[in-house]
């Protein structure tokens, strides 16, 4: 067993690869463990670009307002709120344009497949 540490100052930036806007990360599980966990935080009005996972993804809001969203549905949350996202499911996820927003990432190790579509262009 290992206790793990959520703060905002484990976090690093995450780059502009797949997200627009600043976003930091802290890796807490590595996929390599059966089960990858990371802590994203987003700045007010910062998101992925719009992407899918082969893999099932939840996402545990934690901090903040955010937008979960696919290409049809659109959905705000906030701390408590618990998104599954199902394999092959086109979404992005971010901030509230007012908002910081930190979430959870739990998914079992596999591939995502991103794009440079963003979804607020």
């Amino acid at each position: 067993m290992k206790v793990h540490r959520v703060t905002p100052e484990a976090a690093v930036p995450a780059g502009e690869q797949f997200f627009v806007g600043e976003v930091r990360v802290q890796p807490v599980v590595p996929g390599s463990e059966g089960i990858e966990i990371i802590v994203v935080r987003f700045s007010a009005g910062a998101r992925t670009y719009l992407h899918s996972h082969e893999v099932p993804q939840v996402l545990h809001c934690i901090e903040g307002r955010g937008i979960l969203a696919t290409e049809s549905e659109r959905n705000e949350v906030g701390p408590g709120d618990i998104v599954h996202v199902p394999p092959g499911e086109m979404h992005w996820h971010g901030a509230a344009p007012d908002s910081d927003f930190a979430h959870l990432s739990i998914r079992p190790p596999g591939e995502t497949n991103w794009t440079k579509i963003d979804p607020l262009a």
